[in-house]
């Protein structure tokens, strides 16, 4: 029989561990809607707005903008569950950085990434015919590349057939890796992925595409490509589209959105201000803070998370691991402290001359323009929050450290 300490510190661990699963900040999105960790908060349920609009115009074009840690994830996932409630819809989440590598993302990768998924659900549901099967090869040569063989003159030919070894070349893929990227016509790529979206039409089904990731493109160049491309190709297929785009398209200069979208939904990191809602605070009961922490310790978390869910998530997390560390049986302020200094620290990492700066002048009450590209990146990295005003402010964790 184990002692009563051997038990109370296994109990101890459980607790903890249990906590730390419900508050694990790199869990995927689908995961937390599993498990119900996710909260609406009222009049913003992002994701029926999406669906509702994905279904009552087929073939119409959405954009989902918001910075890191905003929770696009998490409201496209949400939509693909919603839309799948309606009958007769095929509903395809695509996340496209674990497709393709985004610093080298070609015009024709969102295609090829829908039409692949395409091939694979009409063959599985439907079952393979010869179109099906040549529509999908083809459209795996244009994504992935191939090797072509090249016989040349009679007497490559020779040495080939001698050798058993016929030289060859690569034609490189649209999707990178493997191979480097090579320019390619559309038209073709379109009409193979078009075999396939007739084959689900003729069963009376519509298709929904939702892609994750192009938020995390550095270059608003590499995004205006494929929206001047891949979703035109895409809108004519008669396909809705739900799409994520860096923060950035809605503060720099050029193209107008709103004319590549039909609708532009922005999610902005901070999803209330805390000092003005308890919605924070029912999020963390929702995921049993109070099993481990006071009304005042969830409120100071609260705050300190400027609003941004994902900052709020990790907070907790950090909390408990101090509390853990320090043989307490619960979450103290200490911990509390401990863990905002962290998050604190963790932004003020990497800061450059001029952004600091930056931030000198907001927190003195100066201005802050988001068209510039230092403070630009200082509100996609959630050092600066912005409210509904619209106003700007200094996270609040770095606020403190800054400070």
């Amino acid at each position: 029989m184990p002692d009563e300490s051997t038990v109370t510190l296994r109990d101890r661990r459980e607790r903890y561990r249990a906590f730390m699963r419900r508050f694990n900040p790199s869990a995927p999105a689908e995961l937390a809607i599993n498990d119900g960790l996710v909260c609406d908060l009222p009049g913003q349920q992002v994701y029926k707005k999406l669906a509702a609009r994905a279904d009552l115009v087929p073939g119409s074009r959405q954009l989902l903008v918001g910075g890191i840690g905003s929770g696009k994830s998490t409201q496209l996932l949400l939509t693909a569950r919603e839309l799948s409630k309606y009958n007769k819809r095929l509903v395809l989440y695509m996340d496209v950085s674990a497709e393709t590598d985004l610093s080298k993302v070609n015009s024709g990768a969102l295609l090829a990434i829908l039409g692949m998924r395409l091939a694979d659900e009409v063959i599985s549901k439907f079952g393979p015919t010869k179109a099906l099967i040549e529509a999908k090869q083809a459209i795996g040569r244009a994504a992935y590349g191939y090797e072509h063989v090249d016989w040349g003159s009679s007497r490559k030919l020779a040495e080939a057939l001698r050798s058993l070894n016929p030289p060859t070349y690569s034609i490189s893929g649209i999707l990178n890796p493997p191979f480097p990227p090579l320019e390619r016509d559309l038209n073709d790529l379109a009409n193979h992925v078009s075999v396939l979206v007739k084959s689900i039409a003729a069963r009376g089904l519509e298709i929904d595409g939702i892609f994750d990731g192009l938020d995390r493109l550095l270059k608003p160049d590499q995004f205006w490509r494929l929206a001047e491309q891949d979703l035109r190709a895409v809108k004519i297929l008669g396909i809705s589209v739900v799409i994520t785009g860096p923060l950035s398209l809605l503060y720099g200069a050029g193209r107008q959105v709103k004319e590549y979208f039909d609708e532009v939904h922005h999610l902005p990191p901070a999803v209330t201000d805390p000092k003005k809602s308890l919605f924070l605070v029912k999020i963390l009961r929702a995921r049993g803070a109070e099993q481990m922490m006071d009304s005042r310790q969830m409120e100071k978390l609260s705050v300190a998370s400027g609003g941004v869910l994902r900052d709020l998530i990790s907070l907790a997390h950090s909390a408990g691991e101090a509390a853990y560390l320090d043989d307490s049986d619960y979450i103290e302020a200490r911990h509390v402290d401990a863990a905002i200094e962290q998050l604190g620290n963790g932004y003020l990492l990497g800061l450059g001359t001029m952004q600091m700066s930056i931030l000198r002048g907001l927190l003195a009450g100066g201005g802050f323009n988001p068209s510039d590209p230092e403070a630009m990146e200082l509100l996609v990295t959630r050092r600066v929050l912005e409210r509904q005003e619209p106003s700007y402010e200094v996270h609040p964790a770095l606020k403190q450290v800054f400070q």
